[in-house]
């Protein structure tokens, strides 16, 4: 195993995402989720560098722009990790009280 680079803590979740690569768009599932990005299970492959508009499910939506940074296969599906890029201050309180609800088991903002 490689060393874990992340500087977030990861939290499982399962909520329903939007994206957009420019040309086309995706509703996918995300698997988890911390303050610096989102790792989905995709039907379709995304290179890593490629730029994204996520919007994920979540009262209000949370969107943001977004980059791929890796991808694999996983039996039939992708498994993809996105970071965000410049996810506003507020997003960001968002995201952090949506992950500590989860974290507690109540859902409060979903």
């Amino acid at each position: 195993m490689g060393i874990d680079r992340r500087k977030h803590v990861r939290t499982p979740a399962q909520l329903m995402i939007q994206y957009s690569d420019q040309r086309l768009f995706f509703t996918e599932f995300l698997c988890d989720l911390s303050l610096g990005g989102i790792c989905i299970e995709a039907s379709k492959p995304l290179e890593p560098g490629t730029m994204l508009t996520i919007s994920i499910s979540t009262q209000p939506a949370i969107k943001a722009k977004a980059v791929v940074v890796w991808s694999k296969k996983n039996k039939f599906k992708y498994i993809i990790g996105i970071r965000f890029v410049g996810l506003p201050q507020d997003q960001k309180s968002q995201l952090a009280d949506i992950i500590s609800s989860i974290c507690w088991g109540i859902n409060p903002t979903l």
